[in-house]
């Protein structure tokens, strides 16, 4: 989206959660951002965010880094994302490890992204005659709003179908699996195994795959429940039997306030402030 609109983003966002903080300009303040896969990006951001003094001190990293430490505070575990696009981090001690969400055009296999271009492949698919025939070709039709086949095809070039537009497609794919549609299925199927592969490479990085951790999910691509869900534990803890799911600790906003504390103790007691205040909402 270019610099000046990134900005002009983020000071919009920033105000209004100030405003609704009731502060003017903050001591502190750390931007979990999306995007930010290279030190040159990141270095590029943090610059342009320091420009916009709209805090005393900022902190700029990654948006899954905010989530890591908001689900785990100062525990071990992963973190798999998986929205439009898909990435896993997690942590032991001291160390981080990030795997995946490259983009979609080099990465981010089992994204809503990537389910749902596998959703107009695999209907395409059956129109040709080429593969099985599947209830996502009258689904996506039925979508997108066209009469035939190939207005598939013209509203996804034609219509300018962007990387979110695509991503909304993957919630035909979980009715329909949920439905018995075999070949929606064995999409979710192969989704999982790619998901799986994201947590069980960071867990072996960080030395974990022998011993109990959990794993927090976030983004909306579970919310095709079983059908993705199941194969995708099977996989994991077939190479880590201890693993288990965790509910996150903190959501990643709380997670971003987390980072700005340097000192550990200080950090934990925070988290536990914002625990309790969360349990009283």
């Amino acid at each position: 989206m270019g610099l000046r609109r990134a900005q002009a983003s983020i000071r919009a966002s920033f105000r209004q959660a100030a405003a609704e903080a009731g502060v003017r300009r903050p001591s502190g303040a750390c931007f979990g951002l999306a995007g930010l896969d290279s030190p040159a990006a990141l270095r590029t951001m943090a610059r342009a965010v320091r420009s916009m003094r709209i805090a005393g001190r900022t902190v700029v990293v990654n948006d899954w880094r905010t989530a890591l430490a908001g689900a785990f505070v100062d525990g071990r575990g992963v973190v798999l994302i998986a929205g439009t696009g898909c990435v896993a981090a997690g942590s032991a001690g001291e160390r981080v490890v990030r795997v995946g969400g490259w983009g979609n055009l080099v990465d981010d296999r089992g994204s809503a992204y990537d389910i749902g271009r596998e959703a107009l492949y695999a209907a395409m698919r059956a129109y040709d005659g080429r593969g099985p025939e599947t209830s996502l070709l009258p689904a996506l039709m039925r979508a997108l709003r066209v009469g035939e086949p190939q207005g598939i095809v013209e509203r996804v070039y034609a219509g300018g179908m962007d990387a979110t537009g695509l991503a909304a497609l993957a919630t035909i794919v979980s009715s329909a699996a949920s439905a018995g549609d075999a070949v929606a299925t064995e999409i979710l199927r192969e989704k999982a195994a790619l998901l799986a592969e994201l947590v069980t490479t960071v867990a072996s990085k960080l030395g974990l795959l022998d011993k109990a951790f959990g794993v927090a999910l976030n983004g909306g691509v579970f919310n095709a429940g079983p059908p993705l869900l199941e194969p995708m534990w099977r996989e994991i803890r077939a190479s880590a039997p201890s693993a288990t799911h965790h509910e996150a600790a903190l959501p990643p906003a709380y997670g971003a306030l987390l980072l700005l504390e340097e000192d550990p103790a200080l950090r934990r007691r925070l988290a536990e402030r914002l625990r309790s205040a969360g349990a009283r909402r």
